[in-house]
Formats: C-alpha cells, sequence, structure tokens
C-alpha cells in the first residue's frame, strides 16, 4: 500500500517544520506556459445555443529545492492514488468594463495521472532522483490532446484546492459514469472506461464547457490554468497560476480557437486594466480569495462599482460578499453574475446601515475555480476598506475571510433630482451639485408679468410632511412642506436666482435638502400661485 503524499514528501525532504497543515517547504512547482488550445466539438441547439468543449496545453517545471512524489495512478495493485497533481482550467473574457468567467462548473480538472521528467528547463538542471518524484529543475509539457482527455477529468468538487488532496474511494473516477452498482463503486478502483466515455457521443462532457452565446459577444479571450500540488506552501503558489490570451471563430459550420499570447501570471483577474486586486485567505486553515475592484466616476455624481472575485484555492467556499457602505449613500443599479446557467439561483443583496451584503444561495457558493461579478453604483466615493467573504461551509479556520478592497465608504457625493411631476407655471433647477465649501444658484424661471411676488424655498431635511395639491387646482402637484428649518427668498418678475452659501464644514457632507419655488398669480390658478416641481439636493464631498 502506497505511503500518503506527505508522508512520502518528508521521507524525501527530512524533518521540517510545517506551518499549514501539510506544507512541505520547497515544495514549488513553476507553471510557465499556456501554449496551444483545441476545441473539440459542439453539443446542443443550433448557433448560437449550444457549447463547445475546449481543450488547453501547458508546461510547468519544479522550481523547488525537493523532489516532489508523484505515483502513477493508478499503482500496479489497481488502486488509484492521490500522490499526482490535479490541474484546474478556466476561460474568461473582457467587455464593457467587466471581466467574467465563462466556462461553466461542467468543466473538469485533470487528474495528472504520471509524470514524465522531460529534461532540464528554465527552473534549472534537471536532476536525478528517487522514482515515482518530480524531481528538481525537470519539466513536464501536456498537450491540449493530454490535457483534454475525458478520461482523466474529473469534478473539481472532489478536490481539497487547500490541501491538494483528493480521496479516490468513492470518487467520480471509483463510481464510473454511469456509475456502476456494488462495491464497485466504492473500492479505489476505477470504474471509469474508455468504453463508457465511448457511449457518451458527448464532445463538450467533462472538458472546459463554455456557452456559444459567451463566445458570440467576442473577445478578448483568456485561458487559465492553475496546478494544486499536494503540499506545497501557500508563498510559493503565486507561480501556479497562468493565463493566455485565446482567439475564437465561428465559420457557420464549427469553431476554432487559437492562442494569441500575451502570457499573465496569476489569477486571470491580474489582466483587467483599472482594477485593483487584494487576496485574502483563511490564515493557515483555508485557502485564498482575490478581489478585483474597479471603479469608475463619478458621473453627475455617482460612482459605478465593479468587483469580480475569484476563489484561488480556498475549500469551504464564499457565502457573501459583504463591503463597508456609507450610511447616507444611496445604491442603485445592482447586480450579480456567476458562471452557470441556473436564473433561479443567484445571490441576493440587502443593504442594512452601513453594510451592502451579496448573499449566496442555496447550493451556489463561490467554490475554487469560480470567479463571480458584483456591481452597483453608488452616490459615495471609493475608500480603502475591507470586504468580508463569509465561509460556506463548515471546516478549520475562521467563519468569514476579510480582504483589503476598495469599498463605497468615502466622500458622500453631493446630488441634485428632481421631486415630483404636476407643478405649473414655473421650473426650478439648481446651477451646480452642493458640495461642501461651495456656493451653488437655485435658478427659477417663468414667474408672469402681473406677479408681485416669487419665492424660493430651501427645507433643510428630507421631505416629511408634502401636501397634495390636486384637490387644490393643481393636479399632480406636491408642495414639500415640512417643520423643519425654512430659508426664503423673495425673487422678481422673471427669472429669478438667489445664492445658497454652503459652509465648509465636513459635517455638513450627507445633509439632505428640498428646494422649491412659489409665485403668486391672482386669477391663474384657484389657489391664487403657480408652482415648481422640487428639487432634491445632498450636501456632499467632491
Amino acid at each position: 500500500m502506497s505511503l500518503p503524499r506527505t508522508l512520502l514528501a518528508l521521507a524525501l525532504a527530512g524533518p521540517q517544520l510545517l506551518a499549514q497543515a501539510n506544507a512541505v517547504p520547497g515544495t514549488d512547482v513553476n507553471l510557465y506556459d499556456v501554449s496551444a488550445s483545441t476545441v473539440y466539438g459542439r453539443r446542443g441547439p443550433a448557433y448560437p445555443n449550444g457549447e463547445i468543449g475546449v481543450g488547453f496545453g501547458h508546461a510547468f517545471c519544479n522550481l523547488g529545492t525537493v523532489h516532489i512524489p508523484w505515483q502513477s495512478s493508478p499503482t500496479t495493485s489497481g488502486l488509484m492514488t492521490d500522490v499526482h497533481f490535479k490541474i484546474a482550467f478556466l476561460l474568461a473574457r473582457e467587455s464593457n468594463g467587466r471581466i467574467i468567467q465563462i466556462s461553466t462548473p461542467g468543466t473538469g480538472v485533470k487528474h495528472s495521472r504520471v509524470t514524465y521528467n522531460l529534461g532540464s528547463s528554465q527552473c534549472g538542471t534537471c536532476q536525478s532522483g528517487p522514482s515515482s518524484t518530480f524531481r528538481i529543475g525537470c519539466y513536464d509539457a501536456y498537450s491540449t490532446g493530454f490535457n483534454g482527455n475525458q478520461f482523466n477529468l474529473g469534478p473539481p468538487n472532489e478536490i481539497d484546492p487547500w490541501l491538494g488532496s483528493w480521496n479516490p474511494v468513492g470518487s467520480y473516477f471509483d463510481r464510473g459514469d454511469p456509475a456502476v452498482a456494488g462495491a464497485a463503486a466504492n473500492d479505489g478502483t476505477q470504474s471509469l472506461t474508455s468504453t463508457q466515455i465511448s457511449a457518451w457521443g458527448d464532445p463538450v462532457r467533462n472538458r472546459v464547457t463554455v456557452p456559444e452565446n459567451e463566445l458570440a459577444q467576442g473577445g478578448p479571450f483568456y485561458a487559465q490554468v492553475q496546478l494544486v500540488c499536494e503540499g506545497e506552501p501557500v508563498a510559493n503558489r503565486n507561480n501556479n497560476v497562468l493565463s493566455d490570451q485565446l482567439n475564437f471563430t465561428w465559420n457557420g459550420a464549427a469553431w476554432s480557437t487559437s492562442n494569441i499570447g500575451n502570457s499573465v501570471a496569476g489569477s486571470v483577474l491580474n489582466r483587467w486594466t483599472g482594477a485593483t486586486r487584494n487576496l485574502g485567505g483563511n490564515g493557515l486553515d483555508d485557502g485564498r480569495f482575490l478581489v478585483a475592484c474597479k471603479v469608475t466616476g463619478p458621473s453627475n455624481g455617482v460612482w459605478h462599482y465593479e468587483y469580480a472575485v475569484h476563489n484561488l484555492d480556498n475549500a469551504r467556499g464564499g457565502a457573501s460578499l459583504r463591503l463597508p457602505l456609507h450610511p447616507a449613500a444611496t445604491v442603485t443599479n445592482v447586480g450579480f453574475r456567476d458562471n452557470d446557467t441556473d436564473g433561479l439561483n443567484q445571490w441576493t443583496w440587502s443593504r442594512n446601515g452601513s453594510e451592502l451584503a451579496f448573499l449566496a444561495s442555496a447550493n451556489n457558493a463561490l467554490n475554487w475555480n469560480s470567479i463571480f461579478n458584483f456591481w452597483f453604483d453608488a452616490t459615495v466615493a471609493p475608500t480603502g476598506g475591507t470586504a468580508t467573504i463569509d465561509q460556506a461551509r463548515v471546516g478549520p479556520g475562521a467563519l468569514s475571510v476579510a480582504i483589503t478592497s476598495d469599498v463605497p465608504n468615502g466622500n458622500l457625493s453631493a446630488t441634485v433630482a428632481t421631486l415630483g411631476v404636476g407643478c405649473q407655471g414655473l421650473a426650478h433647477a439648481a446651477s451646480a451639485r452642493p458640495m461642501v465649501g461651495s456656493t451653488i444658484q437655485l435658478v427659477t424661471s417663468g414667474i408672469a408679468g402681473g406677479t408681485s411676488l416669487g419665492i424660493t424655498v430651501l427645507e433643510i431635511g428630507a421631505p416629511t410632511a408634502p401636501l397634495d395639491l390636486t384637490n387644490q387646482g393643481m393636479p399632480g402637484c406636491t408642495a414639500y412642506l415640512q417643520s423643519g428649518v425654512n430659508h426664503f427668498w423673495f425673487a422678481p418678475i422673471g427669472t429669478a436666482q438667489v445664492p445658497f452659501v454652503v459652509p465648509n464644514l465636513m459635517t455638513l457632507s450627507g445633509l439632505p435638502l428640498v428646494s422649491q419655488a412659489f409665485a403668486n398669480s391672482p386669477g391663474l390658478t384657484p389657489l391664487g400661485f403657480v408652482a415648481s416641481n422640487g428639487l432634491s439636493l445632498r450636501i456632499g464631498v467632491q
């Protein structure tokens, strides 16, 4: 019976002080090439409503100071083994200022059954060493055919990406597809056969699975490969992920793909122009999430926030994204996108005082090798803060992971918006948004001849007791009157422009105001006056 992966590594590396549970110091694999791609076919309805299966090639080498245990699987005894690399694939697209994952959860992870130690590499001279190891300085290279072989592709949810471990007993390969009956489905011997796979008649199944309608929208497209090596310390994993740019072409009958090049190390989110990126993990107990944030604006006092969150190697998964939020901010245009095609499992969002929270639905956690997107508009500038991701499942470590990020909790923007409809006779506007330390003009026009007096009213506070003037001869008009402090200006006939000086006091940020204009007009309305619609203003900081 073979030794567990960690015990084999310790035997080769000698006595070590461990950090994370199964870390073997000196273990460091370097993924340096994603140079090829192949489309294997399509399935489903007619273009563009089907899916295609894709494969990526890659090359990697042993940059560390220890030979890495790697047993052939199955062993000579016929039992499958855990002691090998697991290789994950992901396809992403960038468009309209957003980078999204377009490969679906059906994409399988490759179980790399054999190591070849092909020779010296950019990691150094290929050293001699024990059998059943990936030796120091050596490299392996896998073609798209190797990586796209359905016989070696299994579900990602069976793998612990933090520890790099996998239990072959009762696994997908053990059960077979379709599953075999009886003890054979749980004996650690592979039941999945090439005969079963041939019977599928499906060129997409388990491969990198991509909806055609995502490809039809155009690129750029990025293929990402990630190596999972059991026992590799987290500090040495920054070179385990690499992406390459792809081109996809539809010729009217089939898809083809080619690599453009332009490889970038790390998460594919490293390609997102203008975004900030930060990693956070659950200490030494579980893996990391990468939170990328891109904020644009302000446009008319509104900032647009885009977040993309990549589960790099967290085994327990994410069940939320919680962001600090300025309590006076207005939030609109909230959205979410996952990487499946199920419209019934979308995350929901809620606002509770000073927090904006996106919460997972049942059975739709942010699992390993997945990128989810979140976006919204807010009347508040970004500032440095902490995003929080709650863990989706029980396990070692804390209940949540904290990640530094830009958050909507900075200076509140000044805003101006129209209140109400239906008032007659006057137009009322602000010359600018009321910012701390500024002076704006409240402009009223349409004060008719024969009118003896125009009044501009500025109410401090949000309208709490509006008066409906419909029954007073002005259908649909609302007078925004309340018991707060009022500022009155009296204006001449024609156009009135009155100044409002905002003191240079930061404590005024967020203060709501309502402005409205009235003019007496004997005989023009039963009320004897005309009115403008209201203005809702809020003092802010630009």
